[in-house]
């Protein structure tokens, strides 16, 4: 089997998961190739994946002042951060978007893939891509709001509370604004050449009305699949991806784990802040004020100490696989990767999320009762960070609740049940399949009066 993986255009805690599903269908036997944002292609060639690069300078507007303070309002907008998100929409996608959508075709149009599994970032583009070459196609999430369901809300609005149905199926069908749809309409009309159907945007089904198989990269013992989904619909476990074989913690790090009571990890991933130094202080006199060690991971710079203690130790990256069963508790801003790696080493967590998306993952931590009630970076001070880690780290009901909530998940295997679900998609749609090999002359052929090929 040849598969086709899309990861989500974003950090590396989007990228990461899509990775590992990637490295696990190699190391089962299969061929596959991840497609994703230029600067994460060392990382992809680190564990032996086939990688084609997409352009990812609107990843740079992320170290922009004034969108780090819209994204740290996201799950709560003010009207000056939705008139920037609708000014930089109407600046930036018309340059960006309609080149992307052509990489995104030519990765397909190159490998000819047996089968194209997509993030849900890439949701209406990529099933089209599909339907052209005649292959299957899955969805693959890490968040459970793009299926229809009474128990989870549409897909943006990242709440961990229920919904209307009828207001969650009206969201997937008209799921973008106009100048979007008019991208993805000419792209589909001019480069794929297919012929307008009905609910051409909805993601949810082939274009002969086959149900789109969808993945969630979650454990069901963190969140419970909604009764109302339906039968191909299969929450796996989280993908999470091995440390690099040839890793080895530093001689530093090492002495300084065995060097006094086991510290607490703290590190806030990808994302930033326009006052990283401000952070560090913060982070720094809550770990003096609860009288722990720590181990600082700046990451890509959320948390800068300009003048570490002997009781703080500052590293730029450490595997969480790794460091967390080492530690007393993680501090973390609610991201899906790292927040599953705390949970599998079963110690408490504070998060302390960026936005919406890991809040509602924060959220859910303190309702599983494996953290106490997050913290948003926007409302971030030292004195709350350090009440929030006495009591993850006192707390006998906490930890007595992480530990038992990991001993559930350390036996999954995400990425093992991915694969076998892939396995048996690719196989059963083989035994149907009325796939076109790609051919260039096959679409200059299709044109608006021509029957599809696909």
């Amino acid at each position: 089997m040849k598969a086709l993986i899309y990861a989500c255009h974003g950090f590396r805690g989007d990228v990461q998961p899509y990775l590992a599903l990637a490295h696990a269908l190699g190391r089962a036997g299969h061929s596959a190739v991840l497609v994703g944002p230029r600067r994460f292609a060392g990382l992809a060639e680190e564990h032996g994946v086939r990688f084609v690069s997409l352009r990812d300078d609107l990843l740079s507007l992320y170290a922009r002042a004034d969108v780090q303070e819209t994204l740290l309002h996201s799950d709560a907008p003010r009207r000056e951060d939705q008139e920037l998100r609708m000014a930089l929409h109407q600046e930036v996608m018309p340059g960006f978007f309609p080149d992307l959508l052509a990489q995104i075709w030519a990765a397909a149009r190159d490998e000819e893939p047996d089968i194209i599994v997509y993030s849900h970032v890439w949701r209406q583009a990529v099933h089209q891509i599909a339907e052209r070459l005649g292959v299957p196609h899955v969805l693959a999430a890490l968040y459970p709001h793009f299926v229809p369901s009474r128990h989870y809300p549409a897909g943006d609005g990242l709440s961990a509370h229920p919904s209307n149905l009828a207001d969650h199926e009206a969201a997937i069908r008209n799921p973008l604004d106009p100048l979007t749809t008019r991208m993805l309409s000419t792209w589909r009309e001019e480069t794929l050449s297919l012929p307008p159907r009905e609910d051409w945007l909805d993601y949810r089904c082939s274009a002969d009305g086959t149900p789109t198989p969808v993945l969630h990269g979650f454990s069901p013992h963190e969140l419970q699949p909604s009764p109302d989904w339906p039968t191909w619909v299969h929450t796996t476990g989280f993908w999470a991806l091995p440390a690099h074989e040839n890793w080895q913690p530093s001689s530093r790090l090492l002495a300084f784990l065995a060097g006094g009571k086991p510290p607490i990890a703290v590190g806030f991933g990808s994302m930033t802040r326009p006052d990283t130094e401000n952070v560090g202080r913060m982070v720094q006199a809550a770990v003096h004020d609860t009288a722990n060690r720590a181990v600082i991971v700046t990451g890509w710079g959320g948390i800068k100490i300009t003048e570490p203690s002997e009781d703080i130790l500052v590293v730029d990256e450490v595997p969480y696989d790794w460091l967390f069963p080492r530690v007393r508790a993680a501090v973390h801003a609610g991201g899906i990767g790292t927040h599953n790696a705390a949970l599998v080493a079963g110690i408490p967590q504070v998060a302390v999320p960026f936005h919406a998306e890991q809040l509602m993952w924060s959220e859910h931590l303190h309702a599983l009762g494996v953290a106490p009630r997050p913290i948003k970076q926007r409302e971030l001070t030292a004195a709350n960070l350090a009440e929030a880690v006495r009591q993850a780290t006192t707390d006998a009901g906490i930890a007595q609740n992480a530990a038992r909530l990991a001993e559930m998940m350390r036996p999954e295997d995400g990425c093992a049940e991915a694969v076998r679900l892939l396995e048996e998609i690719q196989l059963c749609a083989g035994s149907t399949s009325h796939r076109v090999p790609f051919r260039p002359e096959t679409v200059a052929a299709v044109g608006p009066d021509s029957p599809s090929t696909a």
